[in-house]
């Protein structure tokens, strides 16, 4: 008989394993939606109430003891007794106190599957880690010893069931600054069992920690940051290596390092984001300093909201002995510490704000506790001096524009992880559009690039079907705009045309094409060569020539934005607006590298200075000793193209221009752009019949012999008179035919001559020869 007793045991428990497969497979077809318990009972805990029909299939007992699992969250759950009620069979009532599961898991979400748990066990020792807020320093707890807050954990645990792993929230709990109480560790539970507590029962604060307690970080970086912000994530690890060794302040006693970062970004390059993946990453107790919890109304009280927070993270690293890091996070600190001001009443309290701050900064150093202080920055010129000396924030961690290849890796991930979305269809990108992105987001941080994915979305559920992608990324581009050029007085613009839009010039587009061109096309043969591309280039030539077009037509061959300035847009009447405007040109071109400077009457802005002329006043002087500043300043290297910047300037004068703007190294390439010759005039008339309606009777090579020493806007005018002799032709014979005919041109030219004489011509030959004996 005693023979048959473990048989029988193992079939009962194989019986009660079916149907527990048989209860998961029921509940997890029926997809209930999960609302909150307090709906209909706003006592009770530890409860979920399902539809009578869901009992009924399940064969389920009121009261059992179940892990609610929630939908796309494998490891979150509640901890619920379940009790039948005839409500829709399409929802439940659930309450979340005792869990894994947080409350963003469970809004708007569903219940998948209900797994019965084992056994309730009494337990003699458990483990747990508070996890409090900001305001548990400003109640009673913070006076309460360790033994004090251990009686009270056992209180609020008092009547629960729980789980290791499990998180307890309560609204008692958190009127006393405690936002949740971990289960960590209790050897007496096996995986499926809950536990209790009674007045025996031991507790072990294991740790305190501020904000959620992340119990699955991994060791690496997430994958967002693993393109382009490599140098920051390795030196705010290096500065946390620093961290832990000041710990051992008995064995590096005099060793005290300074644990200050200033982290500098852009608007919108991710630098919040970077620093709340970095907390979450290494659990660190972090305190936020923003000018929204930190400035007050009155004089005083916003010093003594600072005060609050150093000497609360002080009491959380000393007293309590937290075992993560502390961290006090200073986002847009030059609000905080911005530069001197005039003796006005704004200046005193912005002073007294940041000698408040730097006071405090230098006193923890003194103390040696081994906080981590991490001050945030978008324009690090505009913060005061004395918070970046030495001894407070001298470590600065930066954050640069993205080059292409990092805007491509960057829209590429945000692009997949957009895609996991509940769309009707799915887009993917080929390795084409993701080039073609990468050359259109010049000046684009990664706020900007997850506004194009927005963009993307946007327009995915405008459709509400399939659609091209490349169709919808274009689209998105053309409706964002860079944060590059947002505070920015320069427009930087995208130019679409290239070579093609200009007609003949063969010889000039080869001379382009040989000297910038293939340096950008082919690197690996310029470095194997050891030649340099020039950082400048001056084209002159008569008016009408399309040295502007060029210079257009130059960005868009070589992918580069382009920023187009002349005279009159630099000038002004104020003192150092002008040298400043030139400044901003520079700084918004290397923002949106590789970039195309294009400087139109370039001997405006740089003319020969007179030679004896003494005087600082002038502001043609002070304009070319900036222009020939910034000019050296530039960076122009084949091997690295996204970091570019090519100066480009034009001038019917090249006489004029200063020589020292014309050595090697500034503008060192000279270029003639000559009036077009035969072919090219052919050329021309054959680009303007393709827009106009020629008539088969018009001989373009005639026309283009009978306009010799014509310029290109000369020949681009004749066709304009020939069209309007046309239309004044067809409006007085009332003809259907709208055609331009060769009478037409005979006409125009007649009344037509060339812009250019041979004096002009004479100018740009002495300077041709005098470039070449030089």
């Amino acid at each position: 008989m005693h023979a048959f007793i473990p048989p029988l045991r193992l079939a009962k428990k194989w019986l009660a394993a079916f149907k527990n497969h048989i209860i998961m497979a029921i509940c997890a077809q029926l997809n209930l939606y999960i609302l909150p318990l307090d709906i209909i009972d706003g006592i009770s805990h530890q409860k979920c109430i399902l539809p009578t029909a869901v009992f009924k299939s399940c064969k389920l007992r009121p009261g059992t003891w179940m892990k609610c699992k929630i939908k796309g969250y494998s490891k979150g759950y509640s901890v619920c007794q379940v009790y039948p009620r005839d409500i829709d069979t399409r929802c439940c009532y659930m309450d979340n106190c005792v869990g894994t599961a947080q409350a963003e898991m469970i809004t708007n979400n569903y219940l998948c599957v209900l797994e019965p748990i084992e056994n309730q066990i009494r337990v003699d020792h458990i483990e747990i880690t508070f996890e409090i807020m900001e305001q548990f320093f400003s109640g009673r707890l913070r006076q309460v010893g360790a033994n004090m807050l251990g009686i009270t954990a056992k209180q609020i645990l008092a009547g629960f069931h729980l789980t290791v792993g499990c998180a307890i929230r309560t609204t008692d709990a958190k009127r006393l600054g405690i936002a949740a109480i971990y289960i960590d560790s209790c050897a007496e539970v096996k995986e499926n069992e809950t536990l209790f507590l009674d007045d025996q029962t031991e507790i072990n604060i294991k740790n305190f920690h501020i904000g959620t307690v992340a119990t699955d970080a991994s060791d690496t970086p997430p994958q967002f940051f693993k393109y382009g912000y490599e140098v920051a994530w390795k030196d705010l690890e290096d500065l946390l290596a620093v961290t832990r060794l000041s710990q051992y302040k008995m064995q590096f006693k005099r060793i005290r390092p300074h644990l200050n970062v200033l982290l500098v970004g852009p608007p919108g390059c991710g630098k919040t984001t970077m620093l709340n993946t970095f907390v979450a990453k290494h659990k660190f107790n972090c305190f936020h300093i923003t000018t929204d919890n930190i400035l007050q109304q009155y004089p005083g009280d916003t010093e003594a909201a600072l005060r609050t927070v150093f000497d609360n993270a002080l009491h959380l690293h000393t007293q309590l002995k937290a075992g993560d890091p502390t961290v006090i996070i200073i986002e847009n600190l030059e609000l905080l510490c911005p530069t001197a001001k005039s003796a006005t009443m704004e200046a005193a309290h912005s002073n007294r704000i940041c000698t408040q701050l730097m006071n405090l900064l230098d006193e923890h150093h003194k103390l040696n506790a081994g906080i981590f202080c991490i001050a945030t920055t978008s324009d690090p010129f505009k913060l005061n001096a004395t918070a970046r000396r030495p001894g407070r924030f001298q470590h600065e961690v930066a954050i640069d524009w993205p080059n292409e290849e990092t805007r491509k890796m960057l829209f590429n991930e945000m692009f997949k992880h957009s895609q996991t979305k509940p769309f009707s269809y799915q887009l993917e990108l080929n390795e084409t559009l993701l080039d073609f992105v990468g050359k259109r987001t010049q000046g684009f941080v990664a706020g900007d690039l997850a506004l194009l994915i927005k963009n993307i979305e946007r327009q995915q559920l405008r459709l509400n079907g399939p659609g091209k992608v490349v169709t919808l990324v274009k689209t998105a581009l053309n409706e964002v705009k860079p944060t590059s050029v947002h505070a920015s007085d320069v427009e930087v613009r995208k130019i679409t045309e290239g070579f093609e839009f200009i007609g003949g010039m063969d010889k000039l587009k080869r001379t382009l094409e040989v000297n910038i061109l293939a340096g950008l096309r082919q690197k690996e043969i310029y470095k194997i060569f050891g030649l340099k591309l020039p950082k400048g280039l001056l084209l002159y030539g008569p008016p009408g020539c399309a040295k502007t077009t060029f210079a257009k037509c130059l960005a868009k061959e070589a992918d580069m934005t382009f920023i187009s300035t002349s005279g009159a847009e630099v000038y002004s009447p104020y003192v150092g607006c002008a040298e400043k405007l030139i400044s901003k040109i520079f700084d918004t071109a290397r923002k949106n590298a590789p970039c195309l400077i294009f400087f139109d009457e370039i001997d405006t802005l740089a003319g020969r200075r007179p030679i004896g002329s003494s005087s600082s006043n002038d502001i043609h002087l002070r304009i070319l000793s900036t222009l020939l500043t910034e000019m050296d300043g530039v960076v122009y290297d084949s091997a690295n193209s996204n970091q570019n910047i090519l100066v480009v300037a034009a001038s019917n004068r090249p006489d004029m221009i200063d020589d020292a703007l014309l050595r090697p190294g500034r503008l060192s390439k000279h270029i003639y752009v000559a009036p077009p010759d035969l072919q090219s005039r052919i050329g021309i008339l054959q680009l303007r019949a393709k827009r106009m309606p020629f008539g088969k009777c018009v001989n373009l090579t005639e026309i283009a012999e009978a306009t010799d020493f014509y310029t290109g806007a000369d020949m681009c005018n004749l066709c304009n008179e020939a069209a309007l002799i046309a239309f004044q032709r067809i409006e007085d014979t009332q003809n259907s035919n709208c055609e331009i005919i060769a009478s037409d041109f005979l006409a125009a030219l007649k009344i037509t001559t060339s812009s250019l004489s041979s004096t002009q011509m004479g100018v740009y030959l002495k300077f041709h020869r005098k470039r070449e004996n030089t």
